[in-house]
């Protein structure tokens, strides 16, 4: 199990000894000094300084030089000792050195955070310890209860990312398929959710439909409880007019999950199922356990939230649409009032430590929590971020010996409290799509509407028809974020949890100067705005184009009219430019924002699963049409490869903080030309916030920028260069560049997006450099590749892309080893090219029209071939 769902574990290598011999730390402190005020004598640095401590075993030396082999001779220390010296060394240096550019709150913010590693250990540990209780048979053993309990399992790993032909999810799958016809309520909602996850054609065609039947026959139809659901199916034919909202909720979620799978539900029981969960809702907003008979507890309260918003969802009706069948698209959206009543109490009495009103059964309320937070898009309670405070409380509470949760009162035994503690962990770190802001002023409290949320369901219905579709992840989610609340920090991670932002309305958008510099530095880490006009006004309009001239006042960008050439017309369906009218501002490698005036939200906000009865086919083509557009512009902004939120946000924290690591300490330059230079502006910055991730601080994150010709071009210990078109270089230009290639140092170039122009000017300039040299393809047993000392890069991914003319955009991700070109000097390669895309995708550009490495893996050979260029000699120079 090397991946929980979309998420790779990174394996760190291990201490192999916690005690260091004494000589053997005193020896490596001696040479490491050593070298450092040598090398900083050589230059006059005047201060003892570790500029480059890595990983070197065998018979290389550590540090600046390969010319010092006295580390060869002699030695006392192992491998391994050496090792470890070299990162202990590297951790105080590099405190000593960076501790005065860092904010004061760094250290213990980061102390704090809740990491994608720390959680997808506590998954993996909790699978673990799970499919070990499996028994030979497929099943779970429990009291009373083994069928729901399988089912719970099976459900729970399917969400941790193993597949059905993994064999613990494939023996608990053919154990449910075996029991022939389930009576409990329960157990019938679990396997609808199990089957909806496994994705049988065989349990779609002959399972499910009878399963729903059950579940729609037993719905109650009469009495206080009616439109609910008690214990038993009732298969029997025995009168029961009992019923709980706890099988009641579950009842809902099985036949949501099927009709999401595309097996039909009768409308009329979710029309029941909605009346009886507005008509029993205590008076305080909170729902109990059973219609209204004792105090609200969070349990009951998070299943009824979850309850309306997916009975909202099948019930949608064509109630506005004039008499010529077009939607009212202008009006005031209708207020869900019991779902605002009830997420109202949760930020009243929210809490992780326990479940509120009841105290017992923590685990399962957990589980409705991230339930409803996840589909009712919200991120936080109140002031409460619900999966951050959930996954902290359930890591904490996880027993690190066996990987279980061990139930104490709160679950019927170990294995529920673990099922219920993975589905929270793993369903609640997936991926958010779209994050809807919320902006402007506050008209709650007026009688008016909240100009950002006209369409309520516009990203609801959107990431909804995305999810689990064909190359999507199969669990995606949105959210609504604040930006006032947001940029109370000052930083960009809470809107980086997702890659497309997005804002609507029909007034003109406004933000003050920090929220305008949070949405620029959201779009230079790779973020997509997308924006749509409510209604088409101007005000909108014009207010969105001031937007974007304020984030970009020295002209960088602007919004153009998209031609049919561009390949968002292209990435998913067939769509014409011209009826399809979208606007555009380019950023860097891609179309970081764009602009629909036409009011798709409006659409958008109107489809449905499941379509309502009699509505009109012209005005079912029109919001198909529009939820054609909305994919098209999606897929062109995520390459259908969003990351979850965690990791994100993780890498926006990182970036801010370790942008403040400067200078005195190793330096590169990115080379200017007249080829498109700065396509990733960022791309150098994050090539070195990788290495110091990947070695300590090792290296300055502000690279300069400079000319070819520039008599300081030797201050520089590497060269980077990338573009997307064609450039030209002069002969003094060229002759500066190959001095200072010959003296050790190295170019690493790419073209972005594989732009052929680019490519092809390079190897005309690689020719006039070096004449009667060419470049070639760097074997894939060189020790960039396979070395210990570096990344593993036996296999990466890379995206292709085929533009046909007049068709969609077709490709995908092939896997091999890297294709890497270089020239070689004296046995080393002094240029290191590649004509597949990298530095785009170092700025987390995903577009399916830029044909390159996949970002993880663009990383490490960018990391890979730095400490390359730091081993060979003369690799690292004096800083300026």
């Amino acid at each position: 199990m090397g991946r929980v769902g979309n998420h790779p574990l990174r394996e760190t290598r291990p201490l192999e000894s916690a005690c260091l011999p004494i000589k053997c730390v005193v020896n490596c402190l001696r040479v490491l000094f050593r070298l450092e005020w040598r090398f900083c004598a050589e230059r006059g640095c005047g201060v003892v300084r570790i500029v480059d401590i890595t990983t070197r075993v065998e018979n290389r030396s550590i540090g600046v030089n390969r010319s010092h082999e006295n580390m060869g001779q002699n030695r006392i220390c192992s491998p391994t000792h050496v090792w470890q010296i070299s990162m202990v060394v590297r951790i105080v240096f590099a405190f000593a050195c960076v501790v005065g550019m860092l904010p004061a709150n760094t250290v213990q913010a980061q102390g704090n955070a809740l990491t994608e590693q720390a959680v997808l250990k506590s998954i993996i540990s909790g699978q673990k310890a799970l499919i070990a209780q499996q028994g030979a048979n497929g099943a779970w053993n429990s009291a009373d209860h083994v069928l729901g309990t399988t089912a719970l399992a099976t459900l729970s790993l399917l969400n941790c990312g193993m597949s059905p032909d993994d064999e613990p999810v494939r023996k608990g799958l053919e154990y449910l398929r075996s029991i022939d016809e389930p009576d409990g309520t329960y157990e019938i909602s679990l396997l609808l959710m199990v089957y909806a996850a496994a994705k049988d054609a065989a349990d779609k065609r002959f399972r499910m439909p009878d399963l729903v039947t059950r579940l729609e026959t037993s719905q109650k139809a009469f009495g206080p409880m009616k439109g609910c659901w008690s214990y038993s199916t009732n298969k029997n034919a025995v009168i029961d007019t009992s019923g709980d909202h706890s099988n009641g909720q579950f009842a809902v979620l099985g036949l949501y999950e099927a009709a999401m799978a595309g097996v039909p539900v009768d409308r009329e029981v979710w029309e029941s199922a909605r009346e009886h969960w507005e008509r029993t809702q205590n008076g305080d907003g909170g729902w109990d356990y059973s219609a209204g008979r004792s105090a609200s507890t969070g349990s009951m309260t998070v299943a009824g939230i979850a309850v309306q918003v997916m009975t909202s969802a099948m019930l949608r009706d064509d109630d506005e649409l004039d008499v010529d069948g077009n939607p009212s698209c202008c009006a005031k959206p209708k207020t869900d009032e019991s779902l605002e009543r009830g997420l109202r109490w949760m930020a009243n009495h929210f809490s992780v430590a326990r479940n509120p009103g009841a105290g017992a059964w923590k685990y399962y309320y957990l589980y409705g929590l991230e339930r409803a937070g996840r589909l009712s898009g919200r991120r936080f309670f109140g002031e409460n971020d619900w999966y951050r405070s959930g996954a902290r409380q359930l890591i904490g509470m996880q027993n690190q010996r066996t990987g279980q949760w061990d139930p104490a009162g709160n679950a019927t035994d170990a294995n529920t409290a673990t099922c219920f503690a993975l589905l929270f962990l793993s369903k609640g770190l997936a991926p958010v799509l779209i994050n809807k802001l919320k902006y402007g002023p506050d008209v709650a409290a007026k009688d008016d509407i909240d100009d950002w949320n006209r369409q309520p369901d516009d990203i609801r219905n959107l990431t909804s028809r995305l999810t689990g579709a064909e190359g999507w992840p199969k669990l995606m989610t949105w959210q609504v974020v604040d930006i006032d609340q947001a940029s109370e920090d000052g930083t960009v991670g809470d809107i980086n949890q997702a890659p497309v932002l997005y804002l609507s309305g029909s007034s003109r958008p406004e933000f003050d100067d920090r929220q305008i510099e949070m949405l620029r530095e959201y779009v230079n880490l790779g973020g997509f705005i997308l924006a749509v006009n409510n209604c088409g006004t101007v005000e909108f309009k014009d207010g969105f184009k001031e937007l974007i001239e304020k984030m970009y006042p020295n002209g960088e960008t602007s919004l153009q009219r998209l031609t049919a050439e561009h390949p968002v017309f292209r990435t998913e369906y067939l769509l014409d430019a011209d009826s399809s009218e979208l606007w555009g501002a380019e950023f860097g490698c891609r179309t970081a924002i764009m602009y629909a005036p036409d009011d798709l939200a409006c659409l958008w906000n109107r489809w449905s699963k499941l379509e309502p009865p009699n509505r009109p086919a012209q005005f079912s083509g029109r919001i198909e049409r529009a939820m054609r557009v909305g994919t098209n512009i999606i897929t062109y902004a995520t390459g259908r490869e969003p990351v979850n939120k965690l990791r994100r946000q993780e890498l926006a924290s990182r970036t801010n903080d370790e942008s403040r690591v400067s200078r005195g300490l190793v330096q590169i330059a990115q080379v200017r030309h007249t080829g498109g230079w700065d396509t990733a502006p960022t791309a150098a910055r994050n090539i070195l916030t990788a290495v110091n991730r990947t070695v300590g601080l090792t290296a300055s994150t502000e690279p300069a920028t400079i000319l070819l010709s520039d008599k300081s071009l030797f201050d520089y210990s590497m060269l980077v260069m990338h573009g997307r078109h064609g450039f030209t270089t002069t002969a003094e230009e060229r002759e500066h560049l190959r001095e200072y290639l010959l003296r050790g140092r190295l170019l690493m170039a790419d073209a972005c997006c594989g732009a052929r122009a680019f490519d092809h000017s390079f190897r005309v300039f690689m020719q006039d450099l070096f004449p009667g040299q060419k470049l070639e393809r760097i074997p894939v047993e060189h020790e960039l590749f396979i070395s210990d000392e570096f990344h593993n890069l036996r296999k990466v991914d890379r995206r292709v892309a085929i533009q046909a003319e007049n068709a969609t955009l077709e490709g995908g991700v092939v896997s091999g080893p890297p294709f890497l070109e270089g020239i070689k000097i004296d046995g080393r390669y002094v240029v290191i090219y590649s004509k597949h895309d990298i530095s785009c995708a170092l700025e987390r550009q995903a577009s399916l029209a830029c044909a390159g490495y996949v970002t993880d893996d663009a990383v490490r050979i960018s990391v890979n071939i730095f400490l390359y260029s730091m081993l060979r000699k003369g690799g690292i120079t004096a800083t300026r």
